[in-house]
């Protein structure tokens, strides 16, 4: 295994892969190599650089975790695949989808594992709340809504979040969580209406958006994402789903614990309490276990261009501020302020 990207993201990944059996973590890569050679000493890392070209060359590394800024991925993915490596990486997979499609086809043509990092798709109150909703425990679903709130002090390196055309802003780069969730749950989504804009930090890319999703079936789904919450408050994120014979709700004011609400029958309120595993750790695992057997990834590069295509015709949505249909004719904007 080889890390690269040291930051937030990094850390997590390293501290997650030093305790997964049968993955032995070699290398980690930072282009500030302070960082690198600090998470080496603390996690007893054999290898650090500060560049990707010793770890091309290493055979004896198998997988490469990337951890880097959004706009770094298409580069760093393909030029591992070229290597023979097997990619995981952070979420979203790219910013165009244009180069979705291209790390896919790179990794189709090399026959290399390509795994887009969507966590929730470990997390077990979303597992928990999928598995209900497609046994039909609340019916048929009529209308989800999710949402992911941050404080807008959080910092990244080189504040590479504040660049639309480096991050997309908050719709593709947080809410692609519950995009990704609610297509993974209900299919390919029909239309999207979003609004929102910079509205509180000073910076180009977007910082609060909430959009209205129509799935087929008549379904319809709001979701809200946003980095202007006050100082101190807490990340947040919640999810209810609506069926004809009932409700499900998770939220980070309840971690561990499912509340579903259903229409007849004697228990009106049901809580369902879990037994939850690190979802870090599950997602690096299965990632291992799917290059050490063979298997298809659980979540493919076409899933993250589904969720990336989403997360596009939102932004385009807020900027045209007009409904978008899917699936889109074109991509991600070079610029926000591409209309007038």
């Amino acid at each position: 295994m080889a890390v690269i990207g040291c930051g937030n993201i990094g850390h997590v990944h390293i501290d997650r892969w030093k305790s997964i059996s049968g993955a032995e973590l070699l290398v980690c890569v930072d282009v500030e190599m302070e960082r690198a050679r600090q998470l080496s000493e603390k996690y007893h890392i054999p290898n650090f650089y500060g560049s990707l070209d010793p770890v091309l060359r290493d055979d004896s590394v198998d997988v490469l975790d990337v951890c880097t800024p959004t706009y770094t991925h298409k580069e760093i993915v393909e030029t591992a695949l070229e290597y023979g490596k097997n990619v995981i990486v952070e979420k979203p997979i790219a910013l165009k989808l244009k180069d979705a499609e291209s790390m896919i086809n790179k990794a189709r043509s090399a026959g290399r594992k390509l795994m887009v990092a969507h966590v929730l798709r470990f997390w077990a109150e979303y597992i928990m709340a999928r598995s209900l909703i497609m046994n039909g425990e609340i019916g048929m679903p009529v209308f989800a809504k999710a949402s992911r709130l941050i404080a807008h002090n959080f910092s990244v390196w080189k504040d590479w979040h504040n660049d639309p055309k480096k991050g997309g802003g908050v719709f593709i780069d947080t809410s692609i969580h519950d995009l990704d969730f609610f297509t993974w749950t209900f299919g390919n989504a029909e239309e999207i209406f979003a609004q929102g804009g910079t509205l509180v930090r000073k910076a180009e890319s977007h910082d609060h958006t909430r959009a209205f999703v129509s799935f087929k079936n008549k379904l319809g789904a709001y979701v809200e994402g946003s980095w202007i919450m006050p100082e101190g408050y807490p990340f947040s994120y919640n999810l209810e789903v609506i069926g004809t014979r009932g409700l499900i709700r998770i939220g980070s004011d309840s971690p561990k614990q499912i509340d579903m609400f259903l229409t007849g029958g004697s228990v009106k309120r049901q809580k369902i309490v879990l037994e939850t595993k690190d979802p870090y750790l599950l997602e690096l695992n299965a990632f291992k276990e799917c290059v050490k057997e063979d298997k298809p990834v659980p979540v493919s590069g076409e899933d993250g261009r589904k969720a990336l295509e989403l997360a596009i015709a939102g932004v385009i949505s807020v900027l045209r501020r007009r409904p978008v249909k899917l699936p889109l004719e074109e991509d991600f904007p070079d610029v926000y302020g591409f209309l007038t």
